[in-house]
């Protein structure tokens, strides 16, 4: 007896008995239908595949492999079952829609009413009776305007969780994580429950520009099961992009996509002109191209990755695909969903060119926009017009990508890569995922001058205390780096790897403030700090530093470099344990002189001496900076003690890292 899935619904499963991958539909419209059999690999058994997109009577494509009677005789027992069940698929998907709106009103039925609530009340309210409306439209037949219904209590619910992403000064940060885990979960649901309800009334899927009528279908790791035939939508028929905000103007778009390669599973990919919605099960994602080739030019689209996508990695990016690829990306990591990662590769080898950038927002929330710039002078990679990197081929040491590429959309399952280390496991509880691209647009190719960069962060944007300090770059241990509203925290674990991060741009001057408490425990050997510098690596940098020095956590290091020249040390008594509380570390740098402070008070003053050359002072605008490391190797202990590490992981916390500058 071999067993075989029948889905009818994103989430829900019933088994049948069968050696064959198999689907039929009699009904003028039919869900989507996926059966796989764990035991058609067996060369004894039957193969028979059949895939069925949303669309006129009939049956997809089909192959049969071997031993054709059982196979018959299997087929004709199966479609009896079908026959009875297809007549109540749509009336099941309602029904579990159902269940999910409802679970949404119980998760905001016990929160309404909470004082965290406060800060989202109207929209909470508009919420729940929005919910109710929605319920009762499926109760009366009504599915669109229940999906209408719910795209209303999505946007109320991004609009509710992107401002507790806001500073809040008098609330405790468990209680502002608790409200948005709980925002997650009756998102999560919504989401869930639109999925059903495309189920119950499927969106057309445009596949007229497809030029090959055979598309390979994949599982979730990429290998071919067999060729499949699509079925066509009705040609006449449009898909209508639902839940894509308003597009933001670009500053070049005279190039709209008009044409994708579907690479794997077409079927999970609703696309029209230039916006893509992905969708994501347990069977797979997708990822698609643009026909168009690129050899320069600005690209951009507005994304969206999935509500609690942890596992899932979403991805825009240029490639050459081919063999020993060049490659510009960003990349989304589903534990992560208040960063990206931008890369670039050349002729396949992309190692060390990676580098991870927290946001200001939380990338499941809202569209935002991401664009990449490229051509035979530079790279930029920004995100709502903000620069987060540039890359000058003059500084590119592996090489730059040169090769003619295409745009990419992709969505796949990379819980499997590092143990779920990267992107994190999958929870299909939550799934299926969509992932949106939308507004894609290029100019190509890029004609000198017609491109301006924008203005740089540490220009008027940013130069009014942000707070917290967002963007800013992870230089390295990604996952180690903990964010959470305003505060800020490093991690050293037991694999003995800590982190740096710094922000986006430099500063030319200014007041740079944090909040800091040391690790607790014994930290004899680890260096932790809170500095400015020109370049971190640099040989010539300028650089201001506080260093607390693990073998004493009761005094601070302050330090200044110039052209890459320290020795300016003095070691500063703070009367308490840096790790038992949070005091306030802040560093004025100006063209006078540089001031360190502790709580507020003085605690060293080097001024600049005017007209004697001899007498160096830091003059380079500055990046601010934090790390936590293993320094116990440097002068053999002497300067922050021998290595104990008996009590990893250590932490160290930096909240409310104010800048002002000029």
């Amino acid at each position: 007896m071999y067993s075989a899935i029948l889905r009818h619904s994103p989430t829900d499963l019933i088994s049948i008995q069968n050696s064959t991958y198999f689907f039929l539909c009699f009904r003028k419209s039919c869900p989507p239908i996926l059966i796989r059999s764990s035991s058609c690999q067996q060369p004894s058994k039957v193969g028979l595949e059949l895939n069925f997109i949303s669309g006129k009577r009939g049956v997809a494509a089909m192959r049969i492999s071997s031993k054709t009677y059982r196979a018959i005789f299997l087929a004709c027992f199966i479609i009896l079952g079908l026959v009875v069940y297809g007549s109540s698929d749509q009336e099941q998907a309602v029904s579990l829609a159902k269940d999910r709106i409802d679970n949404a009103l119980s998760m905001l039925n016990k929160l309404i009413d909470t004082d965290i609530a406060s800060k989202c009340k109207d929209n909470f309210i508009s919420v729940q009776a929005t919910l109710i409306d929605s319920a009762q439209n499926l109760d009366n037949g009504s599915i669109i305007k229940a999906k209408r219904d719910l795209n209303m209590v999505e946007e109320l619910l991004g609009s509710c969780l992107e401002s507790t992403l806001k500073p809040q000064d008098n609330t405790f940060p468990t209680a502002l994580i608790d409200l948005r885990e709980t925002i997650r979960g009756m998102s999560s649901s919504i989401s869930s429950a639109q999925d059903l309800l495309e189920v119950a009334w499927p969106l057309f899927i445009n596949t007229t520009n497809i030029s090959n009528d055979t598309l390979p279908n994949h599982n979730s790791n990429g290998t071919t099961n067999a060729t499949w035939v699509e079925a066509r939508t009705n040609p006449n028929s449009s898909f209508v992009p639902e839940r894509l905000a308003e597009p933001a103007p670009m500053q070049v778009s005279d190039f709209n996509i008009s044409t994708f390669i579907f690479d794997y599973c077409g079927d999970h990919v609703s696309v029209q002109s230039n916006s893509v919605i992905i969708r994501m099960d347990q069977s797979c994602g997708a990822k698609l191209h643009s026909t168009n080739k690129f050899s320069s030019g600005v690209f951009s689209a507005r994304i969206r990755t999935p509500v609690r996508g942890t596992g899932i990695v979403n991805s825009f990016y240029l490639s050459s695909n081919d063999e020993g690829s060049d490659m510009i990306s960003f990349e989304f990591l589903g534990n992560f969903p208040n960063r990206v990662l931008t890369s670039y590769a050349v002729n396949g080898n992309g190692g060390g060119n990676q580098q991870m950038f927290v946001l200001s927002y939380d990338t499941s929330v809202n569209f935002h926009t991401y664009t990449i710039k490229w051509d035979n002078e530079s790279i930029i990679w920004l995100a709502d017009n903000t620069i987060l990197r540039t890359l000058h081929k003059a500084n590119a040491s592996t090489g730059y990508p040169e090769k003619v590429t295409s745009i990419f959309c992709h969505t796949w399952d990379a819980s499997s890569v590092g143990d779920g280390s990267y992107a994190g496991d999958v929870n299909w509880m939550f799934g299926p995922f969509r992932s949106y691209f939308t507004d894609i647009a290029a100019s190509s190719p890029l004609v000198p001058g017609s491109w301006k960069a924008p203005r740089l962060a540490s220009d008027a944007a940013l130069s009014l205390v942000p707070l917290p300090m967002r963007p800013f770059e992870i230089d390295y241990g990604f996952s180690n780096v903990g964010v959470a509203s305003n505060d800020l925290s490093i991690t050293f674990n037991e694999q003995g790897q800590g982190a740096r991060f710094r922000s986006v741009t430099t500063y030319p001057s200014g007041t740079f403030t944090s909040r800091i408490k040391c690790a607790e425990g014994n930290t004899s050997g680890l260096l932790s700090s809170f500095y400015l510098s020109s370049r971190e690596g640099s040989r010539v940098q300028d650089e201001i530093d506080f260093e607390w020095l693990g073998k004493d956590k009761t005094s601070v290091q302050t330090n200044y470099y110039v052209n890459g020249v320290g020795n300016h040390e003095l070691q500063v008594p703070l009367g308490f344990d840096c790790s038992e509380a949070y005091h306030i570390y802040t560093i004025i740098y100006n063209s006078d002189q540089i001031q360190w402070l502790v709580d507020g008070k003085i605690v060293r003053i080097v001024p600049r001496v005017q007209g004697i050359a001899n007498v160096p002072y830091p003059v380079k605008p500055v990046y601010v900076y934090a790390s936590v490391w293993n320094a116990s190797s440097v002068n053999d202990g002497a300067w922050t003690g021998n290595w104990n590490g008996a009590d990893v992981p250590f932490v160290v916390y930096f909240s409310d890292i104010r800048i002002k500058s000029p």
